[in-house]
């Protein structure tokens, strides 16, 4: 493990961003703390028009309402724990340049920093067939920004697989034994439909005002 000041680069949907989120970064600051590593930034990146793999859908929410979303997220963990997280719209910013969908190594080859690690969750890393193989150029994906692994309940990590991987980046990190959320944006969609008060242990109180001002869900 090298000791530099890392940029995180989390990429989502957004749709909506909730705690589950939330957690994750929280997690990816205190497994820094935790290995003595510097986190220069951590960027939230909406998806604006993604390559998608594994039966995942467009998302539904119009990309501002996303950003939005996100954008008060960071500012509440900000201001709560004065942690550097940030939002960035560089998705939007790739497709009205090259009209093209984006992939995941686009994105992280657009930011410029050094020291990029990519924040993932471990269901891409399992079972004897990783969904991860599939990626768009993921090797180079690895080799140039390296890796931040957030393990989840009920996704076991295939071992050879991340030795692969730490021999083509030594970056190649796994954050575990940490809180975990429990919630999906797909459920939260289907049940925002009915009712809006009963998720606020699942959305930041910010959001839940921001979506239902929008009248969104």
């Amino acid at each position: 493990m090298k000791h530099h000041s890392y940029t995180l680069v989390f990429g989502l949907t957004a749709d909506p961003i909730h705690k589950g989120h939330e957690q994750v970064i929280l997690n990816s600051f205190a497994f820094a703390k935790q290995h003595g590593l510097s986190i220069e930034q951590f960027i939230l990146i909406p998806t604006y028009q993604p390559n998608l793999i594994a039966n995942k859908k467009q998302p539904r929410t119009p990309y501002k309402h996303r950003f939005k979303m996100c954008e008060l997220v960071a500012k509440e963990i900000t201001n709560q724990y004065n942690y550097p997280v940030q939002v960035s719209d560089i998705e939007k910013q790739l497709f009205k340049k090259t009209n093209q969908k984006s992939y995941s190594y686009d994105t992280l080859s657009a930011i410029e920093a050094n020291h990029k690690l990519f924040v993932v969750s471990a269901d891409h890393f399992a079972g004897r067939w990783p969904k991860f193989r599939k990626w768009y150029n993921w090797q180079n994906l690895v080799k140039e920004n390296g890796l931040l692994i957030h393990q989840r309940p009920g996704h076991g990590i295939n071992q050879s697989f991340i030795k692969h991987l730490k021999n083509i980046n030594s970056d190649v990190l796994i954050v575990k034994n940490q809180p975990s959320i429990d919630v999906s944006s797909t459920q939260l969609r289907n049940n925002l439909k009915h009712t809006k008060n009963s998720y606020k242990n699942s959305i930041s109180l910010s959001v839940l005002g921001y979506l239902n001002s929008k009248k969104l869900y």
